[in-house]
């Protein structure tokens, strides 16, 4: 073996020249360990798959080159094998298991102490690892893993909640969620996602541009479970509805839903879709949208196969950056949202309510004001990735004793 690390990560979309804004909090966790002198290996395993198999996959992103080799992002040591993708829904477990050789493959030069799996798909394909060198597995559980995919997964998460050592969740919901999956409430920990507050913070009041219309935001893969077509059915109300306002809603992302969004908003010139992934900083591009805007929006829903979400980064990055949000009672939203004081939940597909926030909002610029200084101040306190970073430090010290 030539290197010893502390804690072996793995993170199939990990942040990379042609996709940074992936996986953002990976890297962030990453770089504030190693400020705290605990040293993190990435195993990114890297998809390979034909381009006619594009259509089946939900991510449209650009393909990561692959690198058996180790190489440094940003400061960041990570080691992206290849392994042939197929569709999940048609050959999930021979994705898995090609997953979890190349992490083999690639790690059999190294010793650690810990892995650390995101996301259960990743968990089940550590568990030969973990047998293999005898040394714990957390594994990170972050929403869509606990979606859709669980009943393919039943009997493999019942091997992981038998064989892992400890489940991280990020809310009290996910926790539950786990819990009627058959992981031991013992193994089981809500750790919160944080948000770096050197890139994420409220605009000088001094430079914010009162002519500009009042504008929602929404940052979002432009996916069903997103909820951004109910959006767009709100603001067209309230557009037709009340043509004395400036007001403007503006969707930044991409994804497999866009041909949907773009048809719901044909004709509403107040209506922009901007893809922020042609930005040469997609992350900067966000920041900056966030700090423009005055409300954010993010009407998560729950999807008829069960899919729905965690506790959506972007409600966070917003709220550090002072705005007020609007979302849903939705999985672990209502954690980071506080309803009635950082923003306001409204009921999964629910046109109406969104219409009488957005409108409450819109009238009332004080209300803006007040709620984003209380969100600013509940995401400090609460999701601050440097205080997240701690516990995980705890989380990882305790487990290698």
């Amino acid at each position: 073996m030539d290197k010893s690390y502390d804690i072996l990560s793995i993170r199939e979309y990990f942040p990379s020249k042609e996709n940074p804004s992936i996986s953002t909090w990976v890297f962030n966790q990453a770089i504030g360990i190693q400020e705290n002198g605990i040293e993190p290996l990435i195993v990114s395993p890297t998809p390979y798959y034909p381009n006619f198999l594009d259509k089946f996959y939900k991510k449209r992103l650009q393909k990561t080159k692959p690198n058996s080799s180790i190489e440094d992002y940003n400061g960041v040591k990570v080691i992206r094998p290849p392994y042939i993708k197929l569709p999940n829904e048609y050959f999930l477990h021979s994705n898995l298991s090609r997953f979890s050789k190349a992490i083999i493959l690639a790690t059999k030069d190294f010793t650690f102490k810990t892995i650390h799996a995101h996301f259960g798909h990743a968990g089940v394909a550590s568990i030969k690892l973990k047998q293999n060198r005898k040394i714990p597995l957390i594994t990170s559980f972050y929403g869509y893993d606990l979606g859709s995919d669980k009943l393919l997964l039943q009997r493999k998460y019942k091997e992981l909640a038998n064989s892992g050592d400890l489940f991280l969740a990020l809310s009290k919901d996910m926790h539950k969620d786990l819990a009627e999956l058959g992981f031991p409430e013992s193994k089981i920990l809500i750790h919160h996602l944080g948000v770096n507050f050197a890139q994420f913070f409220p605009k000088s009041p001094t430079i914010i541009n009162k002519e500009a219309p009042f504008t929602f935001l929404i940052v979002a893969s432009f996916e069903e479970r997103k909820g951004i077509h109910i959006a767009i059915e709100a603001f067209k109300w309230i557009s037709r509805n009340d043509t004395t306002k400036n007001i403007q809603l503006k969707i930044v992302g991409d994804g497999p839903y866009k041909n949907n969004l773009f048809a719901l908003a044909k004709g509403f010139n107040n209506i922009v879709f901007v893809n922020n992934h042609t930005a040469s900083n997609p992350r900067a591009f966000v920041q900056q949208e966030m700090q423009n805007c005055d409300v954010f929006i993010l009407p998560s829903i729950t999807l008829d196969n069960g899919e729905k979400e965690g506790t959506p980064v972007v409600l966070i990055e917003a709220q550090a950056c002072g705005k007020p949000c609007i979302s849903t009672f939705h999985a672990g939203i209502p954690e980071v949202v506080v309803h009635n004081e950082t923003g306001f939940l409204v009921k999964e597909k629910s046109v109406n309510e969104l219409v009488d926030t957005m409108s409450l909002f819109i009238n009332n610029n004080a209300l803006v004001f007040e709620m984003g200084n209380k969100a600013y101040k509940h995401i400090r306190l609460n999701f601050n990735n440097q205080n997240q970073n701690k516990i995980l430090l705890d989380i990882y010290r305790g487990i290698i004793k």
